[in-house]
């Protein structure tokens, strides 16, 4: 493999794709060393398995990634999405091993939010309606977009996985309208949200478990939404180490419902007045369009560090329910200030009502507005205060 280029490598490494594929399955191996190369495609029952020291790189010839997919781009950045590996409608396929996967987003060359969105991004894995996949024990850095974006897949794996990456949009695990999937035993360190659930065309997200990860990122840790059009269900994340802006956040913006979500032992170390949020408020509320619902969510056991707040707002007409808060030690580190920064929207793409109450003003630990059966149990607030600890309205 000497002297190839990334076009000869790109034809050499999908030729053993295809000829695995083929005889039934079987696995490809990636031999140590680095490979720059574009776009490869795995089908059913083909492993791709990165050796120890084995580096496959993204090219920088935008040609070399055929676009995958198109997102609505009034929802989602980069709405042309290419990928370093994809798979549409495979079963059994598996990314393993013990080498790296490399976006091409050095960390020592990362650009501003507004500078990336003219920049050719692709993505590192793209997998659309795939069963069965495994992705286990490889290392991910460099991604200059989403990650791993899954779309529409059930019975997914995926184990042991290491990411380092700085870029803006650079989300670690998207699991898109999917069904089945657990996620386990990852170090994620993430220039965007670590894990976040998506419904970016309406479908189901649902049976989804999130355990024993360490999250970081200046953005969110673990968020459902604010692609939100479909029903997100049946999804618990537990026993997780958790360091940035936001540790837990449920944005609802597009009509959908997220229900039935419960988050359990989180350790988490936070910078940000708004760690813990459980928020329904429109994409645009010139539209007309409700935000959505949220209902029977629990929040227990977890212990926190941070100068913040917990925010559970619903809408008028839409009020959240059932929402339960226990078993909470918070260890407030500094007090909220005289004039509170803005809730956390999730996204740029959001057009706030002008004439909504700033509720934000409120010099509370714990704010909610428009909820039906809240439950607050065991929450122990200490450390500096400054403000009122508790209120509840509407």
């Amino acid at each position: 493999m000497k002297n190839m280029n990334p076009a000869e490598t790109t034809r050499h490494f999908q030729a053993l794709l295809d000829r695995a594929a083929e005889a039934g399955g079987g696995r490809v191996e990636i031999p140590p060393g680095l490979h720059v190369c574009g776009s490869l495609e795995l089908k059913s029952g083909v492993e791709l398995h990165l050796c120890q020291g084995a580096r496959l790189r993204a090219a920088e010839d935008p040609a070399l990634f055929p676009p995958r997919i198109r997102y609505e781009g009034s929802r989602t950045a980069n709405d042309k999405c290419g990928a370093l590996l994809f798979a549409r409608d495979a079963e059994e396929t598996a990314v393993t091993g013990f080498g790296t996967l490399d976006g091409g987003g050095d960390w020592d060359d990362c650009p501003d939010w507004k500078s990336a969105q003219d920049i050719f991004r692709p993505a590192v894995g793209f997998f659309e309606g795939c069963s069965g996949l495994r992705i286990e024990g490889v290392r991910i850095v460099g991604a200059k977009w989403w990650t791993l974006h899954l779309m529409c897949c059930v019975d997914t794996m995926i184990r042991g996985v290491r990411m380092r990456s700085n870029w803006p949009n650079s989300d670690g695990i998207d699991p898109d309208g999917c069904r089945r999937m657990i996620i386990s035993d990852c170090h994620l360190v993430c220039g965007d949200d670590c894990i976040v659930l998506k419904s970016t065309a309406g479908d189901t997200c649902e049976d989804i478990c999130v355990s024993n990860c360490v999250l970081e990122t200046p953005k969110a840790c673990l968020k459902i939404g604010t692609e939100s059009l479909g029903t997100f269900r049946n999804v618990s994340m537990a026993n997780c180490v958790l360091k940035g802006d936001v540790a837990f956040g449920l944005y609802m913006k597009d009509g959908g419902v997220i229900e039935n979500v419960q988050a359990v032992n989180l350790l988490a170390d936070m910078t940000s007045a708004y760690p813990f949020l459980i928020d329904a408020m429109p994409r645009d509320y010139r539209s007309g369009t409700p935000a959505g619902r949220i209902r029977n969510i629990t929040l227990r056991g977890c212990r926190v560090r941070g100068p913040g707040r917990i925010w559970v707002e619903g809408t008028e007409s839409e009020p959240l329910e059932n929402i339960t808060l226990a078993e909470i030690d918070w260890d407030v580190t500094g007090p909220l200030p005289e004039t509170p920064e803005p809730k956390p929207l999730g996204s740029a793409r959001v057009i706030v009502d002008p004439e909504r109450p700033a509720h934000e003003a409120q010099r509370n630990h714990l704010v909610a507005v428009h909820v039906n059966d809240l439950h607050v149990q065991g929450l122990r607030l200490h450390g500096a205060d400054g403000g009122r600890k508790l209120n509840a309205g509407d």
